[in-house]
């Protein structure tokens, strides 16, 4: 009997030896909630974190938008355009006496009052052959009585042939600027074409050059007409004069164009 009790006490006894170093071996036992942790839930307002969360690009402007720097010309309807008076010399008189109340090819701004391709309505002409500033000066309150929207000058071609005195000359202009300004009429001044005889064509681009500061100093709408007309190495471009001094039909319907892009995109409060 004793020895039964005793040899049933050394096997219990190396059961608990037994268990101790497989625990010791194996480490604890993790529990199967333990095992794999819990995913948390991603809500469906979050955006998805992949290659395809780039930024989307901005539309590009439209044209006429806020956002693009320089509007594209449009079409006009002739009722709303802005009635424009005419003053100068004989490129704006043309070959036909404006007291007929016509306007023919030879007037430079022709293709400016055009149905389809205008910009403004024609309200008049006040304009001699052969004129000065000075002359052109003193015409400004009967081309303002006209009622115009918009005063467009262009002189100064007579002047140029010979010698001038620029400040003389620029203080013409400053005249017809404050017949304007007692009008409440905005002003705009055509640049002028060039000229073959090459002193003629220096004085024509010293003019333009203070036409041009004086404008911006003045508050002036400045139409640059001569520039597409001029040969970079001098003079006109081949074929625009065929007297030196006046453009063909085929070069005033330039100048017109070139006034056309100027004046579509100048607000000039109406």
């Amino acid at each position: 009997m004793d020895w039964s009790l005793r040899l049933l006490g050394a096997a219990a006894a190396f059961l608990v030896l037994l268990g101790i170093s497989v625990a010791v071996a194996t480490g604890p036992i993790a529990s199967e909630s333990a095992a794999a942790p819990t995913a948390v839930p991603v809500p469906a307002s979050s955006p998805s974190v992949t290659s395809s969360t780039a930024p989307t690009p901005l539309p590009l402007p439209t044209s006429g938008s806020s956002a693009s720097p320089v509007a594209t010309p449009t079409f006009v309807p002739v009722e709303q355009r802005p009635v424009a008076v005419f003053l100068g010399d004989s490129i704006t008189r043309g070959a036909t006496d404006p007291s007929y109340g016509v306007v023919d090819e030879y007037s430079w701004f022709y293709g400016l009052i055009d149905d389809t391709n205008g910009a403004v309505r024609w309200g008049g002409t006040v304009a001699e052959i052969g004129m000065t500033m000075s002359w052109i000066a003193d015409q400004a309150y009967d081309a303002l009585a006209l009622s115009p929207d918009i005063l467009i000058v262009h002189g100064g071609t007579n002047d140029i042939s010979g010698e001038v005195d620029m400040t003389y000359l620029m203080s013409n202009f400053q005249r017809i600027k404050d017949a304007a300004d007692a009008y409440g009429i905005p002003l705009a001044v055509c640049t002028v074409p060039p000229r073959d005889d090459p002193y003629a064509d220096a004085r024509a681009i010293a003019l333009n050059d203070a036409l041009r500061l004086w404008a911006a100093q003045e508050g002036v709408i400045l139409l640059d007409t001569a520039a597409p007309l001029r040969n970079p190495a001098g003079g006109w471009n081949y074929g625009y004069s065929a007297d030196g001094l006046h453009p063909t039909p085929a070069a005033g319907l330039i100048m017109s164009e070139a006034a056309a892009e100027t004046l579509r995109r100048t607000p000039i409060g109406l």
